[in-house]
């Protein structure tokens, strides 16, 4: 293996493409965010309880795609890049069935879900009201995360630099028109928000298709051949995958819980916690890129018989993390106000959301780390304990969540301190497990 493989450069050349695609995602939301937090505080509040609904079901698709990548990445590793097509049209295979299932639990079941759960009616007509829209987008949501999984898996993660300005620039311009109504457009509030998202990713689909057969790689990788179905191999995929689906399953859904606790509180709490849930998430787009490269570069010099460099890998990524949160917390630490009233013009808001930001500071930076060391765990295809580390955070996470919300009605900063306790177990656990365990023998 060559040692330039290791080094900051190519850490750096496999993580930009992949940050910029995260970019996309978030501006997205962002842009949403800051749409909906001048329509109402109804809208911002469902807006946060629907996207992480959907979420849920995303992450489903979602991490069969990462346990795809995994895959992939030990293929090429190995130098057998002429299996890379058939382990993808064999996810793809399972994505169909994947998607018709959840398009039929958003559209049709969420409403009956939900209902007991949230206790606005406000909230719960407006969040059934951008789910019957975004349900669409779960067939090219989990399209194109597959292909962008598949990119990442053979190294050629600069496709996704094109397809992210499209997909920002689509959303935002249908976002303006469908939210407020400009043009001529219908104004749709919400729900404008949820179809503006389906018909950018809609577009993004068909740039992904374009460039796949414009650059030859069907052909290259023996793509879209779809042979008759190998259930040895789709039983294997399912199997590395399973303990990655459940784990990012509950994590969000946790998430969901969380919100939903909030939103006991009032409409007001939660519309904050939405606008901060888009801060955290927007300023940990460093980290789930350079998790994704840890992911990836992990498997691959596994694959090349070189388990030793692992932790080395491990220290170099986390390294330069840390120091691009550092730096971007820094930001938000000196400009609080002027960074969320992007998001909204309500003083109320704006005042209660400063108030969490020191504790998101420090979850992002322990965050920076967390989720470095767990894809680097599920990268030594141990998922199954990268299972049981969710498992135990989450625990703790939800205890601690109940306890500050519900019995000692603790204030927003507070309860929002339980992304602490998550990130500070995840490093611990991880930690102990790549030094200890017995991962090398994992696959």
């Amino acid at each position: 293996m060559k040692n330039s493989y290791l080094s900051y450069k190519n850490i750096i050349t496999i993580a930009y493409p992949i940050m910029l695609g995260s970019l996309g995602q978030n501006i997205i939301n962002l842009i949403d965010t800051g749409f909906l937090g001048r329509v109402g505080h109804v809208e911002l509040g469902a807006g946060a309880l629907a996207g992480i609904f959907y979420f849920v079901l995303f992450m489903v698709g979602y991490a069969f795609n990462n346990g795809m990548q995994i895959i992939i990445s030990r293929r090429m590793g190995e130098g057998k890049e002429s299996e890379v097509g058939n382990i993808v049209d064999h996810e793809l295979y399972l994505l169909i069935f994947i998607a018709i299932f959840e398009f039929v639990f958003l559209y049709f079941l969420s409403p009956l879900l939900l209902a007991p759960f949230i206790q606005s009616k406000e909230i719960l007509n407006a969040t059934v009201a951008f789910l019957s829209f975004r349900a669409f987008g779960i067939f090219f949501g989990l399209f194109n995360s597959c292909l962008q999984q598949f990119f990442i898996g053979i190294g050629k993660t600069s496709i996704i630099n094109f397809s992210t300005v499209v997909l920002a620039v689509t959303n935002i311009i249908l976002a303006y028109l469908l939210i407020f109504g400009h043009y001529g457009f219908p104004k749709m509030g919400i729900g404008g928000a949820a179809l503006a998202s389906t018909i950018a990713e809609a577009v993004v689909m068909l740039v992904y298709i374009i460039v796949l057969y414009q650059r030859k790689f069907p052909k290259q990788y023996n793509l879209f051949g779809f042979s008759k179905p190998d259930f040895k191999l789709i039983g294997g995929m399912v199997s590395l995958s399973l303990p990655l689906v459940v784990q990012q399953v509950i994590s969000i859904f946790t998430w969901f819980i969380f919100f939903l606790l909030i939103e006991h509180r009032g409409e007001t709490s939660l519309a904050v916690s939405n606008i901060i849930k888009s801060l955290y998430i927007f300023w940990a787009i460093p980290t789930f890129a350079f998790a994704s490269t840890a992911n990836a570069m992990t498997s691959n010099i596994i694959g090349q018989g070189k388990s030793d460099k692992v932790f080395y890998l491990l220290k170099k990524i986390c390294g330069i993390n840390f120091l691009i949160s550092l730096a971007m917390c820094l930001g938000l630490l000196l400009f609080p106000a002027a960074i969320i009233s992007i998001y909204t013009d309500d003083v109320i808001l704006i005042k209660s959301s400063m108030e969490i930001i020191p504790v998101i500071i420090v979850a992002s930076l322990l965050f920076s780390i967390a989720l470095i060391i767990i894809l680097t765990v599920t990268g030594t295809g141990s998922s199954r304990f990268a299972l049981i580390m969710e498992l135990i955070s989450i625990t703790l996470y939800l205890v601690y969540a109940y306890v500050t919300a519900k019995i000692f009605m603790s204030s927003l900063k507070i309860i929002w301190g339980a992304e602490i306790i998550y990130w500070l177990c995840a490093i611990i656990m991880g930690l102990l497990f790549l030094k200890y365990g017995r991962w090398k023998k994992a696959i």
